[in-house]
């Protein structure tokens, strides 16, 4: 999939206003390194697992370095604005298509952030953590219906397959499924 056929998908460019309203930490229109650095600092400060600090923070340095500011050089204070961001995004996806599989290796790493009691499942209030932990503040309505569109069992509680696959299909799936439409973020925004 071409970084143009993503963006030619509404249903796509939705879920990275999404992602983006969500990460926009300080609603200011940017996403900066230094939004990405507190979530990650918010992160380490909910683990109980203290060995996993360093591989946090490198994992969100990246995340703004390679795929917000789409590899360009970056600094503290380098601000990318949507249009840029949503760019950015559409040709790390397209380049990851190539390699779903360093997909599934973040969110592997991701599911084991969020799953902070170390179960093997993540709990709805897990869940809402880890979204206010993203937004800044808590949005208990938004962290339970992404978490319900995540949860295809029903069971009350993400596997890591479950994680697993409703982020892979919310990044690299340009049009809506009615049958499986995860949002992981919540509902997607309107502008």
């Amino acid at each position: 999939m071409s970084p143009e056929d993503l963006l030619s998908s509404n249903f796509w460019v939705a879920k990275m206003k999404t992602y983006f309203k969500v990460m926009d930490t300080n609603q200011n229109g940017f996403l900066s390194r230094s939004e990405y650095e507190e979530i990650a600092e918010r992160l380490v400060q909910n683990q109980n697992d203290r060995s996993k600090d360093e591989e946090i923070r490198a994992v969100f340095r990246s995340l703004f370095d390679n795929f917000v500011a789409g590899g360009s050089e970056v600094d503290a204070e380098t601000e990318i604005g949507y249009e840029k961001f949503l760019a950015n995004a559409a040709k790390a996806v397209s380049l990851m298509q190539s390699s779903r599989e360093a997909g599934r290796r973040k969110n592997e790493v991701f599911f084991d952030f969020v799953d902070t009691d170390g179960s093997g499942k993540i709990s709805r209030e897990e869940y809402r953590k880890y979204l206010a932990i993203y937004s800044g503040g808590e949005d208990t309505d938004r962290a339970d219906q992404a978490f319900d569109s995540i949860d295809v069992d029903g069971n009350g509680f993400i596997s890591r397959v479950e994680f697993i696959e409703g982020h892979m299909n919310y990044w690299y799936e340009p049009t809506s499924d009615p049958s499986y439409s995860p949002l992981p973020y919540g509902p997607l925004v309107d502008s």
